[in-house]
């Protein structure tokens, strides 16, 4: 095993081991857990190991050439097209913004249970439940305007799907 790099840094580590791991590079972080234990962080630099025959190609992968990232073999059939591949590599959402759904029905779910709640009808005046009426109403006010937002997001979301290039063709 030889050192391509060293980091600093435990998350640009585990990146660029991410990376090697996707260019099927067999790859160690030697020292990882070593700055947990000498009770001050970033105290041992982090090796990045790979094998001695895929020491270069990790270098040049490591230092950004994306050409010297292995071509992957027995991965894709033979029958996909060059149509499909461009099919997966644009995705669908472009087509399909689903998200601003999951985010509206995030923000409408709890604002309807927040409108859903009953407070007790308090009849005493004091200041002190004065404020307690006007932190149900400031509660009420919130709910409110997440339903609002809720139904900003599921209009923008059908503004976007029907303008969506596929529906057009």
């Amino acid at each position: 095993m030889v050192t391509v790099h060293t980091y600093w840094s435990p998350v640009e580590a585990g990146l660029a081991k991410s990376l090697l791991d996707d260019c099927e590079i067999f790859c160690v972080l030697a020292d990882e857990d070593t700055n947990r234990y000498a009770g001050a962080p970033f105290a041992v630099p982090i090796r990045l190991r790979v094998r001695e025959d895929q020491a270069d190609q990790a270098s040049r992968i490591l230092s950004g050439d994306l050409e010297g990232r292995p071509q992957l073999d027995g991965e894709m059939d033979a029958e996909s097209s060059s149509a499909d591949m461009l099919e997966v590599s644009r995705g669908d959402s472009d087509n399909n913004p689903w998200e601003l759904l999951v985010v509206a029905f995030l923000f409408l779910v709890p604002g309807l249970c927040v409108l859903q709640t009953k407070y007790p009808v308090v009849v005493t005046i004091s200041s002190r439940i004065q404020r307690e009426i006007a932190a149900v109403t400031i509660i009420h006010f919130l709910g409110w305007l997440a339903i609002g937002f809720a139904a900003f997001l599921i209009a923008t979301y059908f503004r976007v799907w029907r303008s969506s290039p596929k529906l057009q063709n």
